[in-house]
């Protein structure tokens, strides 16, 4: 660790400027034992100045210190607790959300008025939409109807967010469409045991139904991911939660984002029905430009929300002949690549076998990734205002207005 002279020594600045880097975000700093002294990790200083360096090669660098998530190879933690524990420990998908939000309230009941009235208004909105209409898009339609009728949707207080969450949350599941025929539409139980009857037509076991509530809690947070880094700049200039999820929304329908596993889940179909399972494999990334499923740009060991999900999701589905398909492809791809399976392909496992559409994983991963964008929507707001305004270094044309 460094002393702050020694840190601005090596990037050749002056102190103050050293911490104008620290308030935006730019460098780490630590406190010392005695609760004064900052330190400053020298590999991060050095990669700081190798990166003001290549400034020129695009590359945005930006460090943001928060207390919600810890990413890294041993374990991915939230508050300090394993989240693959938590998934094997079958901690509900909302007690995972209080522990996330260090938050005490209750979920609003399903006979509770505002969250009845929204989510009404949202059924009624959805069936605007054509049949075909993705996932995603329907949850997009209920974030919207459920800010309409909210009007606190502007207050920025810490429990007044996490309560907008929670309706969110709440809205955006009972508001999607059964798809099994005939299946009454249930306002109560959990949010996996509402939720299922949404995407899939199948009936259930209880180990199922806990294999998607262990794909909720493994998705609900992962650090400053794309989307969430969107979510909190829309909290650095002050925008309502409903706001900063749709933020959230928007970059999370990305190919190489939340619907990751779509391709996953599209590989095992075409594999199931292939008479080389390799070749349907060479197919996907042809397709692609990667192997679905397979390799994080994070973890350089495996992703530990992978084999979390994936053991509940084997004994879910122990019998089932498709298994033996899942694990022929995850097999070949091994065979011949350094790269590990990561949460897509445990998450396009439960989707294909659990007959539901390919698109679900992304669904699953916007209802979890909701409650980490609150978590850190809420942290934002205890930063300074408007603290993400990066500086654009203009490299385009340059006209001689005296030749004209």
């Amino acid at each position: 660790m460094l002393t702050a002279e020694e840190a601005a020594a090596r990037l050749g600045v002056k102190r103050d400027t050293l911490y104008a880097y620290v308030s935006r975000g730019l460098i780490g700093r630590q406190v010392a034992l005695d609760g004064r002294t900052s330190l400053f990790d020298a590999d991060e200083i050095a990669s700081f100045r190798s990166r003001r360096r290549r400034a020129g090669e695009g590359e945005l660098g930006t460090i943001i210190s928060s207390r919600v998530t810890s990413v890294n190879d041993q374990a991915l933690l939230f508050r300090g607790r394993d989240v693959s524990a938590m998934i094997a420990d079958r901690v509900l998908f909302e007690d995972a959300v209080n522990w996330l939000w260090q938050s005490t309230q209750p979920w609003p009941e399903s006979e509770h008025p505002d969250r009845q009235t929204a989510t009404r208004a949202a059924v009624k909105a959805q069936k605007t939409l054509p049949n075909r209409a993705a996932l995603i898009d329907r949850l997009r339609m209920s974030v919207t109807v459920a800010s309409a009728f909210d009007p606190l949707r502007h207050d920025l207080n810490e429990s007044a967010v996490y309560s907008a969450g929670r309706q969110m949350i709440c809205v955006m599941v009972d508001s999607l469409p059964i798809v099994s025929p005939g299946e009454k539409s249930e306002l109560s139980g959990s949010v996996a045991d509402r939720l299922w009857p949404r995407l899939s037509s199948k009936r259930p076991t209880a180990i199922r139904r806990q294999a998607l509530n262990g794909a909720l809690v493994a998705l609900a947070d992962h650090g400053l991911a794309s989307s969430t880094f969107g979510v909190r700049v829309a909290g650095s200039v002050r925008a309502d939660p409903y706001s900063a999820v749709h933020t959230g929304l928007g970059i999370i329908g990305g190919s190489l984002h939340g619907a990751a596993s779509m391709d996953v889940h599209d590989m095992f179909v075409a594999a199931e029905m292939a008479d080389d399972v390799a070749e349907e494999v060479g197919r996907a990334r042809r397709r692609t430009g990667h192997t679905p499923g397979f390799g994080h740009m994070v973890y350089t060991t495996q992703d530990p929300r992978y084999g979390a999900v994936m053991a509940q999701v084997v004994d879910g589905w122990s019998r089932d002949r498709r298994l033996a398909t899942i694990f022929e492809v995850r097999d070949i791809i091994q065979a011949r690549s350094d790269e590990l399976p990561n949460i897509d392909f445990a998450v396009g496992a439960l989707s294909y076998l659990a007959g539901a559409t390919s698109d679900s994983g992304e669904a699953i991963m916007a209802i979890a990734r909701t409650a980490g964008w609150i978590a850190h929507m809420v942290e934002e707001l205890n930063e300074q205002p408007l603290r993400f305004r990066p500086k654009a270094r203009y490299v385009g044309r340059r006209d001689d207005p005296g030749s004209k």
